[in-house]
């Protein structure tokens, strides 16, 4: 299997780099943002790089549609991410259930530990609800930024306690007011109940 990369130099978070095939059919392998420590390019490196470098290949229309919505994203406008792009074949079955609960999370609202746990139908599972997310290998498209703390202090981001200023970003991309490392505002954390859910803000 062929992989190839492509970095997205500059965004709101700083460097990302999405590692990607496009045989037997094209599908993202995993998205790496840039931690307090290292930058996606150096992470890339030492994780897929070891004996040769990884090719770069903009000959996808596929992967060009998906940094357009990317690009939507960053930029506040409307965007349509999708699952059926990304390889979930990898995933044990619990953490596939919980990437793709998380995935339902709409912009603009967050669920809790416990939500997600309750959901994908082990309620005291929240334990390991946050080490699946911090191992998310799709942020962004997965958007694991949206799930907080019950006290609405917004936690650590992809497994980086020092990840916590990009979850700051991308939930005030959402359209969230973060204060003191904390979601500010008077409705309650929504739940993923679509006939409950209410928006923070």
């Amino acid at each position: 299997m062929t992989l190839f990369k492509h970095i997205i130099s500059s965004s709101p978070i700083g460097e990302i780099a999405i590692i990607w095939r496009k045989k037997p059919k094209f599908q993202i392998e995993e998205i790496i943002i840039s931690n307090p420590n290292q930058t996606a390019s150096e992470i890339v490196k030492e994780k897929y790089e070891s004996e040769e470098e990884l090719h770069l290949n903009k000959k996808s229309k596929q992967l060009n549609q998906v940094l357009n919505e990317i690009n939507k994203y960053f930029q506040e406008k409307d965007y349509k991410f999708s699952l059926s792009y990304l390889n979930m074949d990898k995933l044990k079955p619990f953490q596939r259930k919980v990437l793709e609960a998380e995935f339902k999370t709409e912009k603009g609202t967050v669920n809790t530990y416990k939500d997600i746990a309750i959901e994908v139908g082990s309620p005291r599972a929240y334990r390991a609800v946050g080490t699946a997310l911090a191992k998310n290998p799709f942020p962004i498209i997965i958007p694991c930024h949206r799930t907080v703390k019950a006290d609405r202090t917004i936690g650590g981001f992809s497994g980086f306690a020092g990840g916590l200023e990009s979850k700051k970003i991308l939930l005030e991309l959402d359209g969230l007011m973060i204060q003191d490392k904390k979601i500010i505002g008077d409705s309650p954390i929504i739940t993923l109940d679509k006939n409950s859910q209410t928006r923070l803000v």
